[in-house]
């Protein structure tokens, strides 16, 4: 049996007021990861050459160029990924938890708020990053061992929480439970702007969530006028995306992604994603001509 190294990277975009609400998982072969087109955007990562930062992006032309440029390099090497997205809403959950009358269902402010453990929170960032993950690692074959690093941007309410170690602990009791062929090694968190993996992962989550929204922007306006109806931020965005969208071996890869919506129900329902990207193609389609 062959063992192989694999990293995954985790990020989340959108909350509660800003729908919809999105985790994913980006599998990348370990021998990928340190290829020279890797290695090379990592570099210019750690030294600020380039940011990257999905909702930033409000129609800077440099920021823009830094993240074709790294949509594009990831292109080479999309076809050796994997990737699960899940589109989630706790609502349902949060009004479960308050029958329960628990401390952590109640409102809380500042430091109490930041002390107190709010279990429908701790579900949402375990479970759900767990199902993700647990879905990149299995399924590879009988004679394949994968091993795994896990890497999380680091955040506040993942520490509050212990992330990376609830993960790692939960991954591997479920892979002994279920004799599956994995193993995470290690799971950490990481700063911001160190790993061109994590910031792969915020961009693709952006990209993810304007498809499904589908805002309309209308089409030929200049900057000012864009402005005036206080879209510009969006319109830009959604040009981008347009652009992106050309790049085939992205697309491509967007199609194999493995997407799931979940309600606060019992099953994750798993959703054509490429259905999602024939709705915003079609809305353009002239751009796609």
């Amino acid at each position: 049996m062959s063992t192989e190294l694999m990293n995954i990277f985790f990020d989340e975009s959108g909350q509660d007021s800003d729908k919809p609400t999105t985790m994913g998982g980006l599998l990348i072969p370990h021998s990928v990861y340190i290829s020279q087109e890797m290695n090379a955007l990592n570099e210019r990562l750690r030294s600020k050459e380039i940011k990257l930062h999905w909702t930033d992006y409000t129609g800077d032309g440099v920021l823009r160029e830094n993240i074709k440029e790294a949509i594009t390099a990831f292109s080479t090497i999309a076809k050796y990924t994997r990737m699960n997205v899940i589109n989630y809403n706790r609502s349902s959950l949060d009004l479960r938890y308050k029958l329960s009358d628990d401390i952590g269902s109640k409102k809380q402010m500042g430091r109490k708020k930041k002390e107190t453990m709010n279990y429908a929170t701790l579900m949402v960032y375990t479970k759900i990053p767990e199902r993700i993950f647990y879905g990149l690692l299995r399924n590879y074959g009988k004679d394949v061992y994968i091993k795994t690093d896990i890497f999380i941007e680091k955040e506040g309410k993942y520490e509050k929480y212990n992330l990376e170690t609830r993960l790692k602990e939960n991954l591997n009791t479920q892979s002994l439970y279920r004799a599956e062929q994995f193993w995470v090694k290690d799971s950490k968190m990481v700063t911001k702007g160190q790993m061109i993996g994590i910031e792969l992962v915020d961009l693709i989550l952006g990209v993810i969530r304007l498809i499904i929204r589908r805002y309309p922007v209308p089409p030929g306006l200049t900057d000012d006028q864009y402005s005036e109806r206080q879209i510009k931020g969006k319109a830009k965005k959604h040009q981008l995306v347009i652009e992106l969208l050309k790049i085939d071996p992205f697309q491509q890869f967007l199609r194999t992604i493995k997407y799931y919506e979940w309600d606060s129900n019992k099953e994750l329902t798993e959703i054509s994603f490429g259905d999602y990207m024939d709705l915003f193609m079609a809305n353009n389609f002239r751009e796609f001509q």
